[in-house]
């Protein structure tokens, strides 16, 4: 379902320190109220950002939207699927309402869920 292999980038923790991320190219090019583009600046904390998996483990989890298209979804995604999507920025995130439409691949799709970041 990937547009392509992962890529390296950089996710800014609600706390402001930038840290390194592996996304979809796909994930870059998202659109929900603005470019879902990485932080500037260097990378400045060890460790690095988890997209997925459980609230219980260590670490930092991304925060993310959940999104369904409202169009005919791109080649090897379903319709009535629901996509998460980390949000690279907490500002991008917080600009962010249930509800908004926006593009993922270029297809139009609305938000219908939340996720905050999550420190353990």
């Amino acid at each position: 379902m990937s547009a392509g292999a992962f890529e390296d980038s950089k996710y800014q923790t609600d706390s402001g320190d930038i840290r390194a991320i592996r996304v979809q190219p796909e994930t870059l090019a998202a659109n929900f109220g603005g470019a879902n583009a990485a932080p500037t600046g260097a990378i400045d904390t060890a460790g690095s950002v988890r997209v997925g998996g459980s609230k219980r483990a260590y670490g930092v989890k991304a925060r993310s939207i959940s999104i369904r298209f409202t169009a005919t979804p791109p080649t090897g995604y379903k319709a009535d699927q629901i996509y998460r999507i980390p949000i690279l920025t907490s500002a991008l995130f917080n600009s962010i309402n249930n509800k908004d439409t926006g593009t993922y691949l270029g297809v139009a799709a609305r938000v219908v869920g939340k996720s905050a970041e999550n420190v353990r």
